[in-house]
């Protein structure tokens, strides 16, 4: 897989972050709990650049966003033990799992990222963005980064709930590419062009990827 493969994947995760900020806090007030944690937790998801997500397992320690200041690592020590006391006092939370695995994908903690997905699945088997972040930190957690076993099953599963989810497109793409199913990564990554902005650096990436596959299966033997 390429770099680009990777900062792709970080700009959606950007995205998914974005959707999940206000409903996190709204639900600490809703549970009667103090916004502390929640609201550090969502500094740190801005904070830190989203092109560390993903890339750190090929390249190393990315650089922080151009006039972005990175969060103090007390402050994300905190975030962390807030949601970790949350999550330990209701394991029900999915929200609070969630953003805990979110998290550690950013602090480039895979291996917790996973389990904190895994925790929120246990609460909520149908919750998309856990089996998508699960799928993805188990990627980053193996040495062949590949996408297959229950990382498939759950990115086909995400999709069979969310068929215009834009990383579980990418990812299953990924995992068909891998696979050296050029074809059918092909036709994964063409349902995702039309979600993008045309005039972005990520639609201009998936075409170069798509233009790849198709001549990858344009050349494989028949």
């Amino acid at each position: 897989m390429t770099l680009a493969f990777y900062l792709i994947a970080a700009a959606m995760l950007a995205a998914a972050l974005a959707l999940l900020l206000v409903p996190l806090v709204r639900h600490g007030r809703r549970q009667g709990r103090p916004r502390g944690p929640f609201v550090i937790a969502v500094v740190v998801a801005i904070a830190l650049p989203a092109a560390s997500v993903g890339i750190y397992a090929l390249v190393g320690n990315p650089q922080t966003l151009a006039g972005v200041e990175p969060a103090k690592e007390l402050t994300v020590d905190q975030a962390i033990a807030g949601l970790r006391d949350q999550v330990k006092a209701h394991p029900d939370d999915v929200t609070a799992w969630v953003m805990l695995g979110q998290a550690y994908a950013m602090l480039k903690r895979p291996a917790d990222a996973r389990d904190a997905f895994d925790g929120a699945l246990k609460a909520d088997a149908k919750n998309a963005t856990a089996m998508i972040g699960w799928a993805e930190a188990d990627s980053l957690v193996r040495d062949d980064h590949r996408l297959d076993g229950r990382s498939r099953e759950l990115l086909e599963s995400a999709l069979a709930l969310d068929p215009q989810n834009q990383r579980a497109l990418w990812l299953l793409g990924i995992s068909d590419f891998q696979q050296e199913r050029f074809a059918e990564a092909s036709a994964t990554w063409k349902k995702l062009q039309p979600l993008l902005d045309p005039d972005s650096n990520v639609a201009r990436a998936v075409a170069k990827q798509i233009e790849l596959a198709d001549e990858r299966a344009a050349s494989a033997p028949h």
